[in-house]
């Protein structure tokens, strides 16, 4: 009796390609029960410390409007990084960033005009919530809040889309 058959099957029963394809399969699933990867812990297992007033700096560009008039310090708005919610925080300055265009006049002078793009505004929001300070940066809800992050901030007037500018610990 042969070990392999002509066929390329084990003692004329199990093919070779079967018996490779179990192996790997097999290996396969005791690495990711052996070995996980890195997992993202809770804000719990990361921090685990008492909340600390954040301040968070967002801009936002583009934003069409005939008015600054929506966007005023003191309301309360909805946070949401990274398309997950985190809850309220406060909006404590808002800033006009919005482009200007130098204009040189017949008689040589030069000067900044606001551009001439009608019902565009560029706008740097600060908000003020909780967090946690971790190692490996400052942790609102369970997302970690860095220069680049997007948010999106909600109210009753109006829904923005923007990115971390900065993001500032404040004394409690």
């Amino acid at each position: 009796m042969q070990v392999i058959d002509g066929q390329g099957r084990l003692f004329g029963r199990v093919s070779l390609l079967d018996l490779g394809a179990l192996v790997i399969v097999v290996v396969a699933i005791a690495a990711v029960l052996f070995f996980p990867g890195r997992q993202a812990g809770s804000v719990v297992q990361v921090g685990g410390g008492s909340p600390v007033p954040v301040e968070v700096d967002m801009i936002v560009r583009g934003i069409s409007s005939r008015s600054m008039e929506p966007f005023q310090a003191g309301h309360k708005a909805d946070l949401i990084i990274r398309n997950q919610p985190y809850g309220q925080v406060e909006v404590v300055r808002v800033e006009n960033v919005s482009r200007t265009v130098p204009m040189v006049f017949p008689d040589g002078r030069v000067q900044n005009l606001p551009d001439p793009e009608a019902y565009r505004l560029d706008l740097v929001l600060t908000l003020r919530g909780r967090g946690q300070r971790t190692d490996s940066g400052i942790v609102l809800g369970n997302n970690r809040v860095k220069i680049g992050v997007p948010l999106e901030l909600e109210t009753f007037d109006y829904n923005l889309r923007g990115t971390v500018m900065e993001v500032r610990l404040l004394q409690s």
